[in-house]
């Protein structure tokens, strides 16, 4: 076992070499390099997680961050015969977060289709590492595609962690609100988390600025900094009010979350009565006192699947009330 994991120790930090810029060579040290414990302390939190211990995709550019060389998890492909139904007429998409790929949707998207959802899962944005900017547009682009595809006015989006920030940056900022019926916001930094919150997966110790802005760099990319809470890009998100007009919305967060930091600020905020009905905000383990749900689990955990599941019924039922 000791054995393995120094192989995979020099495994990642060879990796890390290609992105880190200022680590040292054998030839030419530099003071301000990501120190070796540093990068040992990564490999240690990162190879522990079983779903992670496959090898990185190669990087020929020795460009890409971290988060876009992972192997992808699980499958989900779009199926562009779907239509929407009389009583669901209103396209599901989902929007990963950073780091993963569409493939984190294969249990929650079998389950929409087989409660008679028409549901669509783009990539963008080097597994979301570009800036928060272009992975909306290249979301936009995609939604407007879905929409023309289906005939439909309206679609439902359901976002994980920067997902859900990139959908409403397309919503608020790309004008793309008047197109979304509903939004299901999981583990969504939606007034940003702290730096230290980003980083704690990879870093367990209190580092010095500089590494944990190297870290956040090399791992995360450049949309990795606009998750912090007071960017330009979170205060865009939210001027003039957390919600969009005539949208309505489900928070999910987790009290397990060390990611999004603290986890409070993943809910929105109603100004007032009119907006208190179209937002609602709860903890998974509001459904399960005895849960343990991670960040990283809550497109997949069946305890938040559910929730997803009741709140789409809910909204149809809601919609044939209207109706009639």
């Amino acid at each position: 076992m000791v054995d393995a994991l120094n192989d995979l120790r020099r495994e990642l930090t060879n990796a890390l070499r290609s992105v880190w810029k200022n680590l040292p060579t054998d030839n030419a040290p530099q003071a301000d390099a990501l120190p070796d414990d540093v990068v040992e302390e990564i490999a240690i939190n990162f190879y522990r997680d079983p779903k992670n211990r496959g090898k990185l995709n190669e990087d020929k550019t020795d460009s890409l961050p971290m988060l876009a060389r992972i192997r992808s998890r699980g499958l989900f492909e779009d199926d562009w015969r779907a239509r929407p139904t009389e009583d669901r007429p209103w396209p599901v998409v989902l929007v990963h977060g950073t780091g993963s790929t569409k493939g984190d949707w294969q249990d929650l998207g079998a389950d929409l289709r087989r409660d008679g959802w028409a549901v669509f899962a783009p990539e963008f944005g080097q597994r979301a590492t570009g800036s928060v900017a272009e992975s909306s547009a290249q979301i936009g682009a995609y939604i407007d595609t879905v929409l023309l595809a289906t005939g439909a006015s309206k679609v439902i989006v359901v976002g994980h962690s920067q997902g859900g920030v990139l959908l409403r940056y397309w919503m608020r900022v790309l004008g793309g609100a008047s197109k979304v019926k509903h939004m299901v916001s999981l583990a969504v930094p939606n007034h940003g988390t702290t730096m230290g919150g980003i980083v704690s997966p990879l870093i367990r110790n209190n580092r010095g600025e500089s590494v944990v802005n190297s870290v956040v760099q090399s791992w995360f990319g450049e949309a990795g900094f606009e998750m912090i809470r007071g960017h330009d890009t979170i205060n865009a998100i939210n001027e003039g009010g957390d919600l969009d007009p005539d949208v309505t919305y489900l928070c999910i967060a987790t009290h397990f979350d060390t990611v999004i930091q603290p986890p409070e600020t993943c809910f929105l905020e109603a100004r007032n009565p009119e907006e208190l009905k179209r937002v609602q905000n709860i903890w998974v383990e509001n459904l399960d006192p005895n849960s343990v749900v991670l960040h990283e689990a809550m497109p997949y955990d069946p305890r938040v699947r559910a929730l997803v599941r009741a709140d789409l019924s809910k909204l149809v039922e809601i919609s044939e009330t209207a109706e009639n």
